[in-house]
């Protein structure tokens, strides 16, 4: 494994930025049939191990040490992608749209959920999935292969370790970070090529824990390091009663994204309109308004504009259908496609637009084991499922899968943005720019422009 390191300081992140989005994903709490594989030995392979976070009940180096490792700066070792490749890294990317369009529409489609906000990222729950399903053996492979669209192991994994690199190198125009931990029950014997490749392929820390005798102040401790990597927008991660004393292993992955616009939004421009939702029209909402040169297309069907962040590596791609009727957003949903997201990004033009688009905050929480069962992989979170963790161990099986998500849109911008903000040239006289305004219910997405990897996924339905 390469030794490349960064270190990021706690306190990285400005108060005034363009647009703000955090996501703390993905939990899979492994749970043990019964507690025969308590008392083997842990194998040198696992690195680090946790204390309680409850102080009251710790001798004071226990304390200190509990201190030092919440507190401690943000550490990026690069992972192994000496055998990644350009179309292997497509292939990955590729998996993880499709995987985005397919849970989009699985949590689109169920009840109830047609009118409320939609938020997730893909690409924390398709990499947090991937760590476990390198542990993965014969039908219960099969159905997680074929519900995440994931390639062959030996290109996943290398294909993996170049976008985790990527989206964990520092740039001064914007912050993109993601973590991988591995946290395993201490006094078990993992197996050492699983471990192996979690921390060579997926930059995985891993952590042991006595979830054992102490369920709840494991509990905290994960949530503590996920609310200090999302910059405490996702405070807790696992609710109460999440672990357990047969909780035998977690796997998380937290991103964070914060970014200023390329072209900010003027603060005087912003006023106050009704947003038509499904259900009639919502009190007012604040909507921003900009005209200037973006990427633009429109079909029959939609309207599409890309609104890049500062050092065009990002930008968001916005979807808004031309009609207002509930029916345009239900076949907008139907016929998204991951080669259609694609299309969209090629039949982008350069061109002066007048985008109007309200400001917005979404926060989203699911638990994923009915939407991950419903699209095809139930073996996993049956008794016997195939997962080879840990040496001789009984049959283990997934107990929860839980997801949350949390994005701040605005026109704020630091003063060097808002100083950089570009002002629209003088044209000669023609036809009037494009109005692009989304005072109705529309899709958004935050992906990387070079590999088009869609790292966040939302549909706004109240702003």
């Amino acid at each position: 494994m390469k030794n490349n390191q960064y270190c990021y300081p706690k306190k990285l992140y400005g108060n005034r930025v363009m647009g703000a989005l955090a996501v703390s994903s993905l939990l899979f709490v492994v749970t043990g049939c019964d507690s025969t594989m308590k008392g083997t030995k842990p194998t040198d392979s696992v690195v680090n191990t946790a204390t309680n976070p409850e102080k009251s009940s710790l001798p004071d180096k226990a304390k200190s040490n509990a201190d030092a490792q919440a507190d401690s700066p943000v550490y990026f070792i690069a992972a192994d992608a000496s055998a990644s490749k350009p179309d292997g890294i497509e292939k990955v990317t590729t998996a993880n749209n499709q995987f985005a369009i397919a849970m989009y529409r699985q949590i689109n489609g169920h009840t109830g959920q047609a009118d409320d906000n939609v938020f997730f990222s893909p690409y924390s729950l398709s990499t947090a999935m991937a760590m476990l399903y390198a542990a993965a053996e014969g039908e219960t492979k099969a159905q997680i292969q074929k519900t995440f669209y994931y390639p062959s192991m030996d290109i996943l994994n290398p294909n993996s370790a170049a976008l985790y690199n990527q989206f964990n190198k520092p740039n001064p125009d914007y912050k993109l970070a993601t973590v991988n931990d591995l946290w395993m029950e201490q006094g078990l014997t993992p197996t050492k090529s699983y471990v192996d490749t979690v921390q060579r392929y997926y930059g995985g820390q891993v952590t042991n824990l006595d979830f054992e005798s102490n369920p709840n102040p494991s509990r905290l401790i994960i949530n503590k390091k996920i609310a200090q990597h999302t910059n405490q927008l996702i405070p807790e991660l696992l609710p109460k009663g999440s672990i357990k004393p047969i909780t035998v292993a977690v796997l998380t992955n937290a991103i964070y994204f914060k970014g200023d616009w390329k072209v900010p939004f003027e603060v005087q421009s912003t006023t106050e309109q009704p947003f038509y939702n499904h259900i009639g029209t919502s009190p007012n909402i604040k909507m921003m308004q900009l005209q200037d040169h973006f990427g633009y297309s429109e079909d029959k069907q939609v309207q599409v504009v890309q609104l890049p962040y500062k050092g065009d590596d990002l930008s968001m791609l916005v979807v808004l259908p031309k009609s207002k009727d509930k029916a345009a957003m239900q076949q907008l949903v139907q016929d998204l496609s991951a080669d259609t997201i694609k299309q969209w990004s090629k039949d982008l033009v350069t061109q002066e637009v007048n985008v109007h688009l309200p400001k917005f905050k979404l926060e989203a929480s699911y638990q994923m084991k009915n939407l991950l069962t419903d699209m095809g992989m139930p073996r996993a979170f049956e008794k016997g499922a195939g997962f080879n963790l840990f040496d001789n161990s009984p049959p283990i099986k997934i107990d929860d899968v839980y997801h949350k998500a949390v994005v701040i849109v605005d026109e704020k911008g630091t003063e060097a943005a808002a100083a950089t903000g570009i002002v629209a040239d003088a044209t000669a006289a023609s036809a009037p720019p494009p109005v692009f305004k989304a005072d109705h219910p529309f899709i958004f997405m935050i992906k990387d422009n070079k590999t088009d990897a869609i790292l966040f996924l939302g549909q706004v339905n109240k702003p």
